[in-house]
Parts: C-alpha cells; structure tokens; sequence
C-alpha cells in the first residue's frame, strides 16, 4: 500500500470528521439524540482512520532507501 493511498484515505476521513461534526452539532441543535450518536462515532473513525494512515510505518522508509542510489 503506497503512500499515496494512504493520504487520499487520510483525506476522505479528513471530510468524513467534518461531516460526523456537523451532524452532531445538527443533533444537538434540533434535539435528535440518534444524529447526534451518529456523528460522534463519524467523528471518533475519522479521527481514528487520519492518524493511522498518516503515521509513518517502518515499512515507508525502507522503500525510501530502495529507490534511492
């Protein structure tokens, strides 16, 4: 998996957080305790998915130094 992938995935969670935080300020607003449930969890995973796919492995340097002459 490149890290290319990795921040593409990283970026589509950075828009799912967004999404997860508006739909819990939504719930607040309007009194829909399901909506907002949904967007804490959307919050929570996005968050989740950003750090682990922006978090160098061991993995990504060793191809580094492959590549290089």
């Amino acid at each position: 998996m490149g890290s290319e992938f990795r921040v593409v995935i990283a970026s589509i969670a950075a828009f799912m957080t967004l999404g997860g935080a508006f739909a819990t300020i939504h719930g607040l607003l309007y009194d829909k305790s399901h909506v907002m449930h949904g967007g804490v969890i959307t919050v929570l995973f996005g968050i989740l998915f950003i750090v682990v796919m922006l978090t160098p492995w061991p993995r990504d340097e060793e191809g580094d130094t492959k590549r290089k002459p």
